[in-house]
């Protein structure tokens, strides 16, 4: 687990980025894709779960720390993938996010749908959420957990699809001109 979320960071590179972003979707239950990489065509992760709840991630982890702005150009491209998303799944309930350390949308960039940010505080809670909740298995045999003692611990280390959806993010503002 440690593996996966020390790539889990601001400056880390892309690639490895988005592939621990999806090694950590599929390590507390979701199934994951990575469509940018995989189909040239969508978000840079997608997490879907069994009850039909998405979560869309594009990572700009790359992007200078102190940077104030989202630009234009990247809420052109969270528009394009949430139009993928839209002609892929229709109406599905999902959570578009964009990993970046602002929140705030340059006055030149508008956002066609309900966006959120993933900033680098609410990146690192989830991280020690994550590594707190793997924890909890180290006095178990691995082989012999069912999911009923996994789902035990989900919600108290709010790793449940409540929590992710409202304790990870933040909304965006939009500058003034």
């Amino acid at each position: 687990v440690d593996s996966i979320l020390q790539n889990i960071s601001f400056g880390i590179q892309s690639d490895k980025f988005e592939d621990a972003l999806h090694n950590l979707g599929v390590s507390i239950g979701f199934v994951c894709q990575r469509p940018d990489k995989e189909i040239k065509k969508g978000p840079d992760n997608l997490w879907g779960d069994v009850d039909g709840q998405y979560f869309l991630f594009e990572c700009k982890n790359e992007v200078d720390e102190n940077r104030s702005e989202i630009n234009k150009i990247e809420a052109g491209q969270m528009n394009n993938h949430c139009g993928w998303f839209a002609d892929e799944y229709g109406n599905a309930k999902c959570k578009k996010i964009i990993i970046i350390n602002t929140r705030t949308l340059s006055y030149h960039g508008d956002f066609n749908d309900e966006i959120f940010v993933m900033r680098k505080s609410k990146l690192k809670l989830l991280k020690d959420n994550v590594r707190s909740f793997f924890k909890e298995f180290k006095n178990y045999d691995l082989q012999s957990l069912d999911e009923t003692i996994i789902h035990k611990f989900i919600k108290p280390h709010n790793l449940d699809i409540e929590s992710l959806t409202s304790i990870y993010t933040e909304s965006i503002i939009k500058a003034k001109k």
